[in-house]
């Protein structure tokens, strides 16, 4: 099982790299249309991401104390707030390396990979965690 668990991280890995700067139509498209495509974007893996979060802390929350749920949990959320700060300075570093009007997007783009990635590593979790 953690070898499926690992191979599906490694192709969430991969689908992030086709990126959302990539999907957005990136140097092909006006500032604010590409923009406005990340921020819908970001909105939509934020979502996807809260969901599937949720449903990993609902899981934990129905196992039997004595499987350590609680402890699960627990684990879980410092496992979100440590997500949550890798995304801001991974994201700020992204937009620093980008030149002039490309910065704006490029941290955009970026946490919309990230929290894809995030997402698709809970949704991983959840699937391990309920077999």
């Amino acid at each position: 099982m953690r070898m499926a668990v690992a191979a599906a991280l490694l192709l969430a890995a991969a689908g992030a790299q086709a990126g959302a700067l990539t999907e957005c139509g990136g140097a092909t498209r006006a500032q604010a249309e590409l923009m406005a495509c990340l921020q819908s974007a970001k909105r939509l893996a934020a979502e996807r991401m809260l969901e599937s979060f949720l449903a990993i802390e609902q899981q934990f929350g129905r196992q039997p104390a004595e499987a350590a749920g609680g402890r699960s949990s627990a684990l879980l959320r410092q496992s979100q707030r440590d997500f949550e700060r890798y995304l801001q300075s991974h994201c700020l570093l992204a937009q620093q390396r980008a030149v002039g009007a490309a910065a704006g997007p490029a941290a955009l783009a970026c946490e919309v990979d990230q929290l894809r990635a995030r997402a698709a590593a809970l949704e991983v979790l959840a699937v391990d965690t309920a077999n």
